[in-house]
């Protein structure tokens, strides 16, 4: 039975009620779900990066949701109750981060690269302030893309994503495309997590996962190069039959950015999707790529 069916992928529930299956759709989406493509056999393409990735991460001791493949687009993990967070780290400042710290420089010829890894939260609920509605509030972002996303474009007032700053008891959400500011807060919502679980978390689960992905990743040469994850989002959720925050659903082409040499210019990744790339040229990319991480 399906328990859930997201944009990519579809939950499904197993004979054990500890696992559910994990099935990726021959499905992508740009730009909120404004953009979206079938493209046949990127599921399997997915379904080995995010199996080659989670591999890695269980040896490296990160604990995640991930038992083992199940068929070549699918997987079995352990249930959880997902926590409404993207969860970004960062060895290069790219994308979003440069709207937020606009005196930052960062191009393609000369993008900007971190001595240490940057870690940032965000918030998968919309924030929809007034007109639209009576009070700034959240809304599960499918039903805010029903009622505000028309012809791939947002109303105004819809800040999907965004920003979150945490404190102790309250987090703050704030727009992610414009620098952060406390007279920009869009709204205040009770902290997620205990200060010990955040730590953890970015401790324990953000920062390990990508300084172990980072270093398989440059151990992997294209065309001469050596390929550089510059940043990636993850998920997580509280393991039901525990209550501990482990990381959880996918990490696939979807999720991160990797260039071979650094290089801007040769990206491998969903961007190029994003990028209105040819379909073959996306195909091509995300099988290299899963081929790729069979070295992990």
């Amino acid at each position: 039975m399906i328990i859930t069916e997201g944009k990519t992928k579809r939950i499904v529930s197993t004979d054990n009620p500890n696992e559910v299956l994990i099935e990726t759709k021959d499905d992508l989406t740009g730009g909120d779900a404004a953009k979206k493509e079938t493209i046949s056999g990127i599921s399997i393409h997915k379904t080995t990066q995010t199996t080659n990735a989670f591999n890695l991460l269980s040896k490296a001791g990160i604990p995640s949701a991930y038992l083992r493949k199940e068929s070549e687009n699918s997987f079995i993990c352990e249930s959880c109750d997902m926590l409404p967070l993207e969860l970004v780290t960062r060895r290069f400042a790219w994308g979003s981060y440069l709207k937020r710290h606009p005196d930052l420089v960062s191009t393609k010829e000369a993008p900007h690269r971190f001595d240490s890894i940057q870690a940032e939260l965000f918030h998968k609920h919309a924030v929809v302030v007034p007109p639209l509605v009576e009070s700034s509030s959240q809304m599960e972002e499918g039903q805010a893309r029903d009622a505000y996303l028309k012809d791939g474009v947002w109303k105004s007032g819809v800040f999907t994503d965004p920003y979150l700053e945490t404190g102790e008891g309250t987090w703050k959400l704030h727009n992610p495309k414009a620098p952060i500011l406390d007279e920009t807060t869009l709204l205040s919502i009770d902290a997620m997590m205990s200060e010990e679980e955040l730590r953890e978390l970015v401790e324990g689960i953000m920062i390990p996962t990508f300084e172990t992905l980072e270093k398989a990743w440059a151990g992997i040469q294209v065309e001469g190069s050596p390929v550089a994850l510059v940043d990636m989002k993850i998920e997580v959720g509280r393991r039901k039959r525990d209550g501990k925050i482990v990381l959880a659903d996918v990490i696939d082409n979807d999720s991160w950015r990797i260039w071979p040499g650094a290089d801007p210019k040769r990206q491998l990744d969903k961007q190029c999707f994003r990028e209105d790339a040819a379909l073959s040229t996306v195909a091509n990319n995300y099988e290299l790529v899963a081929r790729l991480t069979d070295s992990f």
